[in-house]
């Protein structure tokens, strides 16, 4: 789930010679659960496939998209080759 954005602070820092620095404000209300933080959300698999298969359907000349070969868990490989139009 994503913070509240009034509990994420991004701004100058005098402390670090004023580069920007990232912070939030979280409560740890489970001790069993297990807590992972992201810069962004998760990015699924299947999206990206599908995102994949729309650029591949547009059959442009600098775009190539081979499968080289699958997973662990029986995923595709790809190998994505990008040239200049």
């Amino acid at each position: 789930q994503r913070l509240p954005p009034k509990n994420v602070y991004y701004y100058r820092c005098p402390d670090h010679r004023k580069n920007y620095v990232m912070s939030f404000a979280f409560c740890f209300d489970r001790e069993e659960d297990i807590y992972q933080f992201a810069y962004c959300y998760p990015y699924t698999y299947t999206r990206f496939q599908h995102y994949l298969d729309s650029l591949q359907k547009r059959n442009m000349d600098y775009f190539f998209r081979e499968q080289l070969g699958q997973s662990v868990q029986q995923r595709h490989l790809d190998l994505l080759t990008i040239t200049s139009p």
